[in-house]
């Protein structure tokens, strides 16, 4: 009867994917891997190119799966609480039910995942874009990851994410270390699956962008994005995104991506788009990316560099607030008013 429950929830999450996106379907649930040799086999080293890898890549849609464990601080005071946001999460097996996911090493969280040898995975449904982001930064040992997420503790100490599409409960099978990644099987001891019409967040695996991103992105380009996370800060990784990835050509998407946001949301927007506020913010990203001292950071490296650019009041740092509530500032870029751009 167990194993049959398992079955069932799986097959929930296989409808789950398929509905929001049916070329899932025969991609991520799989029995057994590709067999080497036989047919077709060659003896050559086979070459692949990293350009023609990632173009396949990108049109392969992937869930979004936050892994958490917890493992108790020495004198019972507590637990130890960490979550990861993992790429490639895929079900390996059936009957057994095993799952696996990858994640990058060195890590804290591959460590941690030594000690407790348990773990809940969770596919996050699409409007927890922010939780995605959140566990896909780096943190400090000091730092309590769960302290804004809504979450319950199992028996075990697991932190269970509240309201995830679904949840797979997993004792450690085995771990192996791929090229950067380590990838972990988890035997699968308990489900829960969100039994309303959740649709799961998915994400499309492009060049440099970490999970968090593509899934913010993703989100942002289909317009699923919740609302009340287009705050000022997701602005900027919007434009930072597009910057990082088309340079200069990169104006059109950000402009053109804004507006068709504010179009679906347009009963939730008061002000609306505005020309001479998207062309200042698009300057001053690209202006500091320019001078950043590593061309590789992640978003979050950038603002910790760049802290200014979450200034609100950045703005009229350059500009009059009669200039910027102008028409003419509305509807075309007007230079400033108080000193030039840098």
């Amino acid at each position: 009867m167990k194993r049959m429950k398992f079955l069932k929830d799986i097959e929930k999450l296989k409808c789950l994917f398929s509905r929001r996106c049916p070329q899932m379907v025969g991609i991520h649930f799989h029995t057994m891997p590709p067999r080497l040799g036989g047919i077709g086999a060659s003896k050559d080293k086979l070459v692949v190119h990293n350009g023609d890898f990632h173009s396949l890549m990108r049109h392969v849609p992937q869930p979004v799966v936050v892994v958490t464990t917890a493992n108790m601080i020495d004198g019972g005071k507590g637990y130890l609480k960490r979550g990861i946001t993992c790429s490639s999460f895929t079900s390996v097996s059936i009957n057994p039910p095993i799952i696996s996911f990858c994640m990058k090493i060195p890590s804290r969280m591959h460590n941690l995942l030594q000690e407790t040898k348990q773990f809940a995975v969770h596919v996050l449904n699409q409007n927890q874009v922010k939780y995605g982001l959140h566990f896909s930064k780096p943190v400090q040992d000091d730092i309590n990851q769960f302290h804004l997420v809504p979450h319950e503790l199992t028996p075990q100490g697991i932190p269970v994410i509240c309201g995830a599409a679904g949840v797979l409960h997993c004792m450690a099978h085995s771990v192996h270390n791929v090229g950067d990644h380590a990838v972990w099987y988890g035997s699968v001891t308990q489900t829960n699956v969100h039994q309303s019409d959740i649709h799961p967040l998915l994400y499309f695996k492009r060049s440099f962008r970490s999970v968090g991103d593509e899934a913010f992105m993703n989100a942002f380009e289909e317009r699923t994005l919740p609302f009340e996370d287009w705050t000022h800060e997701a602005h900027l990784r919007m434009a930072w995104n597009y910057i990082m990835k088309y340079g200069e050509q990169a104006e059109p998407y950000i402009k053109n991506g804004i507006q068709r946001y504010n179009e679906q949301n347009k009963h939730l927007i008061s002000t609306g788009y505005h020309e001479t506020v998207t062309k200042f913010y698009i300057h001053m990203v690209t202006y500091a990316i320019n001078i950043s001292s590593n061309p590789d950071i992640t978003f979050e490296e950038f603002l910790t560099e760049h802290p200014y650019l979450t200034d609100r009041n950045l703005l009229f740092e350059y500009y009059t607030k009669e200039c910027i509530s102008s028409k003419h500032a509305a509807n075309e870029f007007m230079e400033p008013d108080i000193q030039q751009l840098p």
